[in-house]
């Protein structure tokens, strides 16, 4: 059995119609993204607002039984039926009125399929009457010439991607059906007099459930507003936000430091007359900062070894000893395998215990400097305090630096996560580098 929207996809030649000709009562429709636009509209000028619904029962009456009304209520386009595709119905007019337009006059025109095209001629945001219209090249073409000349030289703004008109601003029909203006949509014409009789009936039933409805409205203004608290329920809310946060973490212990040290290890020291000065690394990438001491630029930039991804140069004119290079370096491998794991976290206060006695056996090391900041609730955009949250997260900073012999033996718990390392080489002693480590530990807080 053919359905309502293929008599209409089979029917169209009834929408190629000159200017003079009033609409086809069988618009054109897309369906696109579970939305329905419809093209080819019969437009007029609506009535005054206290005349409005008596306008509509006399379209109904001509066996109208749609409607669509522009956003100041001046203009209504009707129709007798909607197509059987799911979806909201739209007029396409009034969505690119409400969404594209600039002001002014504007002719929308897109090619639909095959010799088919829609034209859609808009005055101040507002859709045109007897131009919204769905034809052939040559008919599109000649009912916005006919409508150009009406113009007297104003400027008209043309949009599409019929390429029928010159100077047309490109823009395709997927882009220009996309979040559906809501007062496009089609509304039912009601029926008044049997509203009206219906209301009677209905009045006097509501007289005998007067009670039991008031009942039943305390009822469900309870349930809002328990609804409503469950909404705005700092835990529900937290839930909401410590999952996807704590994707974007790492977990912890040696596994982003062994990759820095991969990568790093592959560099030298010195090399064709330059020496390594620092390496800096992020989760990312690490870069090289180098000093010239004879060579120039392309003999260190060749004599690496290993693949840059990007490089600076940096010469001083005055004293070319102390040029300066980097060279920025992917990390041999990734270190993003898994994320923190908030069942695995143990409670604040055992991580503060365990890691701060980690970092005052680290303090016997000569020239070490060790930094712990108290943890505060994770993530920072949280809404609620750590002491009112049913199950918080919490995140603290941590800092250390050491001679760079000793990152070797260096052992991270799980849940602390290294994020920067700055490794300096002094001048005259390389042996003798230096190493800063900066991160992150995460704990349950209570």
């Amino acid at each position: 059995m053919l359905s309502l929207g293929g008599f209409w996809r089979n029917n169209l030649s009834r929408l190629i119609r000159p200017t003079a000709v009033t609409a086809s009562p069988w618009p054109h429709w897309i369906s696109t993204k579970g939305q329905v636009f419809l093209f080819g509209i019969d437009w007029e000028y609506s009535a005054p607002a206290g005349s409005k619904n008596k306008e509509l029962q006399a379209q109904r009456k001509k066996g109208l039984g749609f409607y669509a009304l522009s956003h100041f209520e001046d203009v209504i386009g009707f129709i007798s039926a909607l197509p059987v595709a799911k979806g909201r119905k739209y007029a396409a007019a009034l969505h690119l009125a409400d969404r594209l337009s600039q002001g002014g006059i504007e002719i929308f025109c897109f090619h639909l399929r095959e010799d088919l095209y829609s034209f859609i001629a808009l005055n101040e945001s507002k859709p045109v009457p007897g131009h919204d219209y769905v034809g052939t090249k040559e008919n599109v073409w000649q009912l916005g010439d006919d409508f150009a000349n009406l113009q007297e030289k104003q400027a008209i703004r043309y949009v599409g991607n019929s390429g029928i008109f010159e100077m047309e601003e490109p823009l395709t029909l997927e882009k220009a059906l996309t979040d559906p203006a809501p007062h496009a949509q089609f509304k039912s014409i009601i029926h008044q007099p049997l509203l009206l009789a219906f209301a009677a009936v209905l009045l006097g039933v509501l007289g005998l459930v007067y009670g039991a409805n008031a009942y039943l409205t305390h009822l469900r203004i309870q349930e809002e507003q328990k609804r409503q608290a469950l909404l705005n329920d700092p835990n529900v809310l937290y839930e909401q936000s410590i999952g996807p946060a704590l994707k974007q973490v790492t977990s912890g212990g040696r596994t982003q430091i062994d990759s820095w040290i991969q990568t790093i290890g592959k560099l030298p020291l010195k090399t064709s007359g330059w020496r390594l000065d620092s390496v800096k690394c992020t989760l990312q990438d690490c870069t090289a900062t180098w000093h010239r001491e004879y060579g120039n630029f392309s003999e260190l930039f060749n004599s690496l070894g290993l693949a840059y991804v990007s490089r600076t140069e940096n010469m001083d004119t005055s004293k070319v000893g102390n040029s300066t290079a980097t060279t920025t370096h992917r990390l041999a491998e990734a270190s993003r395998a898994s994320t923190m794991d908030r069942n695995a976290l143990p409670v604040a206060k055992d991580v503060l215990s365990l890691f701060s006695s980690q970092l005052q056996d680290l303090t016997l090391l000569d020239n070490a400097t060790i930094t712990l900041d108290k943890p505060v609730l994770f993530p920072a955009s949280a809404q609620g305090s750590a002491e009112t949250l049913q199950r918080p997260v919490v995140r603290g900073t941590w800092g250390l630096q050491l001679e760079l012999w000793s990152i070797h033996s260096l052992k991270l718990l799980p849940y602390v996560v290294p994020e920067t390392l700055d490794i300096q080489f002094p001048a005259d002693k390389q042996d003798q580098a230096v190493y800063s480590l900066k991160g992150s530990f995460y704990a349950l807080y209570k």
